[in-house]
This record gives structure tokens, sequence and C-alpha cells, in this order.
């Protein structure tokens, strides 16, 4: 779920900060100034991790278990 908080920077101008949470997956955070960028961004990161499209392949999920006992071995 993506939590959008307002905040000021060291000028005063407005800036909102998504983090984008998900139970299994790693904390997203982006810094938006306009409040329709930061929505878009945060649905479209949202939806993104669900389908399984936000994150690269990590090295793990091409290695198997009897891959690395032959690699042991």
């Amino acid at each position: 779920m993506a939590t959008i908080k307002e905040r000021k920077d060291k000028d005063g101008k407005d800036r909102f900060q998504v983090i984008v949470r998900l139970k299994g997956f790693p904390t997203q955070a982006a810094t938006f100034t306009r409040l329709t960028d930061a929505k878009k961004w945060a649905q479209n990161t949202e939806s993104a991790i669900r389908e399984g499209r936000h994150f690269k392949t990590s090295e793990s999920k091409k290695r198997t278990l009897s891959n690395m006992i032959d690699r042991y071995i």
C-alpha cells in the first residue's frame, strides 16, 4: 500500500514523498514536486510489483539447489 506524505524542502517548497510497502517485497520510495505525479508513480509501482514486473530477476531465482550441490561437489 502506498503512503504519500507532504514535506517542505529547505527552500520551503512542497514535496510529496511516496512510500510503497507490500508484504514480501522491499520498500520503494520516491519524492515528487507534484501530487499528481506522486499518485501516478504509486499506482504504477504497486501494480508492477504485484505483477512481478518491477524488480529485475535476481541471480538467486536463476539457480536451483541441485545446481548448487553439483557445484559444491
